[in-house]
């Protein structure tokens, strides 16, 4: 019988139809750059005999972040029926103001959540004064913040959490099990993450690691620390590419942790819970 996956992190592209200035103008030295620089839709998944792609989360990929409502009808049109939810993009940091207009400009079906990327220096903008307050407009329109920055920049990942510690109805997704690394698994912050119900963590992106764990360890760790309820199994592709085919990517976190509970809850239920899928 098929294994029934959702997958919680990927990036469909249509290079002829959406902007990606980062992808197309200024792209990042990445490994097998240009299997990522092409266009990626459902279709480019093939059929697999194990594993079956129940439903998906689409990341926003800079299709238009001047209209970014534009990605969404994008996808919808492409998945048709397929189920999806989508994340979309907005400043963090915005005014109170233009946030929600933002966010009212992204009004959508399957809008889900935004995010804004701050890794490294980007990160200041967490400390911007209208954070919390842009936070709180997500919760009341039914959205979350999907977090992407590194857990070693531990003062603005506190930021983060001591908001979630206090307000209940902010849920913020961290991407990327934030970075962690053999030189930073940020054990207590994934100790911290594991005792609050308002906070997930997606397990993707080991393949833009520079200094990785092992998969084995790196899942290990995660779930050790952070907890299986607390934890997402996504690909990251079309990055992943850089390193696997997208199944190899499923076929290596069932190597890893086997049919069992766990892996039904990372790579299904828990991210059904979360995304409403």
């Amino acid at each position: 019988m098929s294994l029934r996956i959702i997958d919680s992190h990927l990036h469909f592209f249509d290079l002829a139809l959406g902007q990606y200035s980062w992808l197309k103008h200024n792209p990042p030295a990445w490994p097998n750059l240009e299997k990522i620089r092409q266009n990626h839709t459902l279709t480019s998944l093939p059929h697999h005999a194990q594993f079956t792609l129940e439903a998906l989360v689409h990341v926003e990929a800079g299709f238009d972040n001047h209209n970014p409502i534009n990605e969404l009808h994008w996808l919808n049109q492409e998945l048709g029926s397929f189920p999806f939810k989508a994340v979309g993009y907005a400043p963090i940091n915005a005014t109170p103001e233009q946030f929600s207009a933002a966010i009212a400009q992204l009004a959508h079906p399957h809008l889900v959540a935004i995010r804004d990327i701050t890794e490294g220096c980007d990160s200041q903008r967490l400390s911007a004064p209208f954070v919390l307050e842009n936070l709180t407009c997500l919760a009341e329109h039914g959205l979350h913040f999907e977090a992407q920055l590194e857990f070693k920049q531990s003062e603005k990942v506190d930021l983060i959490l001591q908001l979630a510690e206090q307000k209940a109805d902010l849920k913020i997704v961290f991407n990327h099990a934030g970075f962690i690394d053999a030189n930073s698994p940020c054990t207590d912050i994934l100790r911290r993450i594991g005792a609050l119900n308002n906070v997930m963590i997606k397990c993707s992106g080991h393949e833009m690691l520079a200094n990785p764990l092992t998969l084995s360890e790196w899942l290990t760790h995660l779930i050790t620390h952070a907890g299986e309820e607390s934890l997402m199994l996504g690909s990251n592709y079309p990055v992943s590419l850089m390193q696997k085919s997208y199944w190899q990517i499923w076929q290596d976190y069932l190597d890893v942790i086997g049919i069992s509970s766990t892996w039904h809850k990372l790579s299904r239920d828990n991210a059904k819970s979360c995304y409403g899928l």
